[in-house]
């Protein structure tokens, strides 16, 4: 699994992002690399970032995916 990303501010407390995902999950000898690519704002809160992030698969069919998460990277 592998992950690109690059956020950048838009005001005081405000960031904006693009990501490119690509990876799988397997238990056998064939590999199916699934990728997805994305946008996403996030607020500097005072407990770390809270992150909106709108995904699209670009390896299956299917629409958008919104993920929302609290906290810092881990």
């Amino acid at each position: 699994m592998g992950s690109v990303e690059y956020d950048f501010p838009v005001s005081n407390n405000w960031r904006a992002a693009m990501f490119y995902d690509g990876g799988n999950a397997f238990s056998s000898e064939e590999f199916d690399w699934k990728q997805s690519v994305g946008i996403g704002v996030r607020w500097m809160s005072p407990i770390g970032p809270i992150r909106a992030d709108l995904a699209h698969a670009l390896s299956d069919e299917g629409g958008f995916r919104l993920h929302i998460t609290m906290g810092p990277d881990l």
